[in-house]
């Protein structure tokens, strides 16, 4: 329902005070503006803007409530000490009160580098820290949401706001900024690992370093900013973000820059201990991408490799290889391989062991091969890695050179499987 008061003979309902620049309209706060109508269904009030004539609307929070000329001046005149000063908390969950004392009702909690307007100074308890008063003063303020209150000022950095919206005197000393349309997107995107995007788009995906837990953290919610990844754990609590050129920003009192490449690609910078910098690369991954779900998928595709050759026997057997069975639970029993020993099996293995489905068959493979099978024997601490082919009749089965290597770059595994030409081929029937 709209609400409208009109008066008799203007149609004005009121005066009010500017509470929060209109930047748009450069409408500097403190300034009485002649209000026509409220909606409390889009909770906004219609006012006429003093330069043009023109009538605007304006939301409710923005706006002392109507009253009369002679009222609304003199409220003006008392935020007048503050007149475009608003202020930067610097301390994550500073509370703003009902009244200017410690044990009063929270009616806010602020945000690290959240922006509130200051209205006036205000008499109240100082705070202590049990030995002696804490600098500051207790001050009236608004914040973006409309919440008005009390707030101690020793956490809080006063500046200036123009009517434009530009920031003016002590906004570099709070180190605050100006709206950044690519830093606010950044902050709220979750990031992972670039290589994510091509695994999924692969369907390769490598166990090892894709985890829900590997991403990088802006911070924007804890205040902390982050880095987990297989082979780096750092996360910490920063003092705001600067924007060092063009979509480069540092997170203030940390070591780490962050140069935005699009709205969905990132590198990320961190520089260690000893002073050496590393870079990572991350991307953002489409909202219907869920990690957990595609690594439950993957093992399950795993698993279903090895139920399917337990299916086809479980039982195998071979006249010049020895017997093997594919039992429960990934295990696997493995007699009379003693023409096997010690080329690809060492003496002191035992004949049982382990078997999973650890490493993607390459391309050049496909054609001959379904996969490998690793077989880890125990007292064997080399694993045993086995190309295998499925069957009507059995399982066919060839040594592969599985080669692991650093890559220095990325910082990962990088995993070579290859088949030499006179590699051992062995069938084993069901």
């Amino acid at each position: 329902m709209l609400s409208i008061f009109i008066t008799s003979c203007s149609g004005i309902i009121g005066y009010s005070v500017v509470l929060w620049n209109i930047s748009d309209r450069e409408l500097a706060d403190g300034t009485v503006v002649p209000v026509y109508v409220k909606s409390n269904i889009s909770h906004q009030y219609i006012i006429k803007e003093p330069a043009s004539g023109e009538r605007i609307e304006v939301p409710l929070w923005m706006l002392s409530y109507p009253v009369s000329k002679k009222k609304a001046v003199a409220l003006a005149q008392k935020y007048a000490e503050f007149e475009r000063k608003y202020a930067k908390c610097i301390l994550d969950g500073l509370p703003i009160r009902d009244e200017p004392e410690n044990g009063s009702k929270q009616v806010y909690r602020l945000r690290r580098d959240e922006v509130i307007r200051v209205l006036y100074r205000g008499n109240g308890v100082i705070p202590t820290n049990g030995k002696e008063n804490l600098k500051g003063e207790w001050l009236r303020v608004l914040a973006s949401d409309g919440t008005t209150g009390w707030c101690f000022s020793q956490n809080l950095r006063l500046f200036t706001m123009n009517a434009d919206g530009s920031y003016g005197e002590g906004a570099q000393e709070a180190q605050v900024q100006q709206a950044d349309e690519v830093l606010e997107a950044f902050l709220k995107t979750k990031w992972y690992p670039d290589y994510y995007s091509q695994m999924i788009s692969r369907n390769r995906i490598e166990l090892e370093y894709f985890s829900p837990d590997y991403y990088f953290d802006t911070g924007s919610e804890t205040g902390n900013v982050a880095i987990h990844l297989n082979n780096l754990n750092v996360e910490y609590p920063f003092a705001g973000v600067t924007k060092v050129t063009d979509s480069v920003y540092k997170f203030n009192e940390t070591p780490i820059k962050v140069t935005v490449r699009g709205v969905s690609s990132i590198i990320v910078q961190y520089t260690d201990a000893s002073g050496k910098p590393k870079s990572y690369n991350f991307v953002a991954l489409a909202e219907d991408v869920d990690i957990v779900k595609i690594i439950e998928e993957e093992n399950e595709r795993r698993e279903n490799v090895l139920n399917d050759i337990r299916a086809l026997g479980p039982s195998f057997s071979s006249s010049n290889y020895g017997d093997l069975i594919f039992d429960q639970n990934n295990v696997f029993l493995w007699n009379n391989f003693d023409l096997l020993v010690p080329s690809v099996i060492s003496r002191s293995a035992k004949n049982d062991g382990t078997v999973s489905v650890t490493y993607q068959l390459p391309v050049n493979l496909k054609a001959e091969w379904d996969g490998i099978l690793t077989f880890k024997f125990t007292d064997m601490p080399k694993e045993v890695n086995l190309l295998y082919k499925k069957l009507n009749n059995g399982i066919r089965l060839s040594v592969a050179k599985v080669s692991v290597s650093l890559d220095n770059i990325t910082e990962r595994n990088t995993v070579s499987v290859t088949q030499t030409n006179n590699s051992l081929v062995m069938f084993f029937h069901n």
